[in-house]
C-alpha cells in the first residue's frame, strides 16, 4: 500500500481544525482495563517493550467487566504505561529517552483490529502509552495512524493518565462516563 505524505498531513490537519472549530470531542468514554485484567489473570503486561493486545483479548477484558459498546463510543484502553513510566529511575527514564524509536505495548496493527474498531463504531480511541498501537508497528499494510487519523477521521489520543479513572471504575464498577476533550486554538 502506498500512501502520499501530503494528503495524509492534509487530512489531518483538516479534522483538527473541524474538531477545534466545532467545540472538542464529547461522548460517552468506555475504558477497557487491560492492566487491571491482565494482572487478574498474573499475565506478564510489558509496557516498555513491543506486546501487541490483539482484539480477542480486549473483548476478553470486555467480557470480564460486562462491558459493551454502542455506536460513537470513545475507547480508552489503559495498559499501565504511565504507572510503570512513573516507577522508573532517573536512569532507567533516561535509558528510554535514549531510544530513536522506544518499543512500547499498545494495540495489534492488524485487519482484524481495524475491522473491530470500525465494526464497533468508535469515534474515538484512546491509550495510557505513547503509540496506541505496539510499537514498532508488525504490519504496515495496518498501520493504524493512517489508517484511523487520515482514512477515517478518527482522533487518536495518547499518554492519557487513565489510573485514577480506572480506580473509580472499579470502585464502581461501571466502565462508562462522561468524556470531553476541547483542543487548543493556536
Amino acid at each position: 500500500m502506498v500512501i502520499s505524505i501530503q494528503p495524509i498531513a492534509f487530512s489531518v490537519l483538516t479534522s483538527f481544525l473541524v474538531w477545534a472549530e466545532n467545540g472538542g470531542i464529547v461522548g460517552r468514554g468506555v475504558l477497557l482495563d487491560y492492566a487491571g485484567w491482565a494482572e487478574a489473570k498474573g499475565h506478564d503486561v510489558k509496557c516498555f517493550e513491543t506486546q501487541s493486545i490483539p482484539v480477542s483479548v480486549l473483548q476478553d477484558v470486555a467480557t470480564s467487566q460486562k462491558t459493551t459498546f454502542r455506536p460513537g463510543d470513545i475507547l480508552f484502553i489503559r495498559t499501565g504505561w504511565t504507572r510503570a513510566y512513573e516507577r522508573l529511575s532517573s536512569a532507567e527514564c533516561q535509558q528510554l529517552a535514549d531510544y530513536t524509536a522506544p518499543p512500547v505495548i499498545g494495540v495489534e496493527s492488524s485487519e482484524s483490529m481495524l475491522r473491530w474498531i470500525w465494526d464497533q463504531s468508535f469515534a474515538a480511541v484512546v491509550g495510557d502509552m505513547p503509540s496506541f498501537e505496539a510499537y514498532p508497528c508488525q504490519n504496515s499494510d495496518f498501520f493504524l495512524h493512517e489508517w484511523l487519523l487520515a482514512g477515517w477521521g478518527i482522533p487518536i489520543g495518547e499518554l492519557f493518565d487513565l489510573e485514577r479513572l480506572s480506580q473509580e471504575c472499579r470502585k464502581r464498577d461501571r466502565w462508562t462516563f462522561f468524556f470531553s476533550s476541547v483542543p487548543l486554538k493556536v
